[in-house]
């Protein structure tokens, strides 16, 4: 059902009045998602342990492993907009579901390295069917903008707070680096995919919510080739995305070949300061630099981002509190940037091409696929100094690509 509200509460009680419009689909998808990032936050990042200690796989293998899959996840991820509209989004979502039941069932019983790259591959196509999907039919469940907005912030909020908490528990009950592990999180899928089942046959949008033509690859690239400034917006993100992607590919590498004797633990501890500092700063930061043009929010972000990549370099493992505080800079760095990437884009675009320009922004994504090849790279033929200057160095490239982008649109983004 289409959830209409019957008043407009002052503007300090705004929020809780959006929470109390929320239906069950909604709290749904918001309460899955904390839990589906939850328990595989738990295990997904050591996979790359995994790989090494039973695969014997070298920091390069390692990361052209993760990317081949990433790569065919991120690419039909492209296509599923299209069939979220043709058969409808929650069919698709229960499809993506099943797909993530089959993809940890097949990790967690892998016994060999082709079977864990199909297991691999299940994931990246059921990971991209759920989530993007399951954005849109929040949004379609609503019809106050407001409550869309708060609908899709907490679910970000959730996100966070079960990517920052999965690793630490999965630390303390033994379970981080465990395959078996996967096989309980195919079980949570279950219960996902029953309960699921049952309320999206309970409550059903009355009609489907705009967000945009549903964008093909060829199009994408063809918005780019006629925008230079959105070109160097689009590649100064794709870096940047690289640069973060060490986070869940390089760092945890990187750790084990310094031979730090309790990896698990520092991992998950970083994990945690990671998440838990854009949770606690996300929102007063936004509120600190609300006067402050896009440009600048972004200009600063990007100052923090380098600063943690420039720590991780030059901080020792032992004791942890250096390496700790560079993933705090870096976190700062996170909260400012990544919320102010969409107020960039929406201030480039043109007002009857926003669809497009959204869409076009998304190839920015393909970063996250390449950073586990890229740093894995540099891993293994120079080592973690050289990965982390070299990130360093990236991030300060993506600050050129933004003052040129700025200035070629003739400082459209300093108002």
């Amino acid at each position: 059902m289409i959830i209409k509200p019957n008043h407009v509460p002052p503007e300090s009680l705004q929020m809780f009045a959006a929470l109390k419009e929320f239906n069950k689909t909604i709290w749904l998808l918001i309460l899955a998602t904390f839990a589906s990032r939850f328990f595989l936050f738990m295990v997904w990042p050591f996979l790359a342990i995994m790989l090494h200690n039973k695969f014997g796989l070298n920091e390069f293998e390692i990361g052209a492993f993760l990317t081949g899959s990433a790569t065919v996840g991120v690419i039909f991820g492209f296509y599923v907009g299209y069939l979220s509209d043709i058969i409808g989004r929650r069919k698709i979502i229960l499809v993506g579901l099943f797909l993530n039941i089959l993809a940890m069932a097949v990790i967690g019983i892998a016994e060999s390295l082709l079977v864990l790259f199909l297991g691999t591959l299940l994931q990246s196509f059921g990971r991209g069917t759920v989530e993007n999907p399951g954005k849109a039919l929040m949004t379609d469940m609503v019809s106050d903008r407001k409550v869309k907005d708060m609908a899709l912030h907490v679910r970000y909020f959730m996100l966070n707070v079960g990517a920052a908490t999965g690793p630490l528990l999965g630390t303390f009950v033994g379970a981080t680096g465990q395959q078996s592990t996967f096989l309980w999180i195919s079980g949570l899928y279950m219960v996902y995919f029953t309960a699921a089942a049952v309320i999206f046959n309970i409550e059903k949008p009355l009609k489907r919510t705009m967000q945009g033509d549903p964008l093909k690859f060829s199009t994408a690239l063809s918005v780019l080739r006629k925008d230079t400034p959105f070109l160097l917006f689009v590649f100064a993100s794709f870096i940047g995305f690289v640069g973060y992607g060490q986070i869940e590919s390089g760092l945890v590498q990187y750790l084990r070949q310094m031979s730090v004797p309790e990896l698990t633990e520092l991992y998950a501890t970083l994990i945690l300061i990671n998440g838990g500092t854009v949770i606690l700063f996300q929102f007063a930061l936004l509120k600190l630099m609300e006067n402050w043009s896009p440009f600048l929010r972004a200009m600063s972000g990007v100052i923090f981002f380098a600063g943690g990549f420039f720590g991780f370099a030059i901080a020792p493992t032992d004791p942890w509190v250096w390496i700790m505080v560079a993933m705090g800079v870096l976190s700062i760095g996170e909260a400012i940037l990544f919320p102010t990437l969409n107020i960039i884009t929406d201030r480039l675009a043109p007002e009857h091409l926003k669809g497009s320009y959204f869409g076009a922004s998304s190839l920015s994504s393909f970063g996250f696929v390449f950073a586990p090849l890229f740093g894995g790279f540099l891993l293994h033929q120079f080592g973690g100094m050289a990965l982390w200057l070299t990130m360093t160095a990236l991030t300060l490239f993506v600050a050129v690509l933004y003052f040129s982008a700025n200035r070629l649109k003739g400082g459209m983004l300093e108002s």
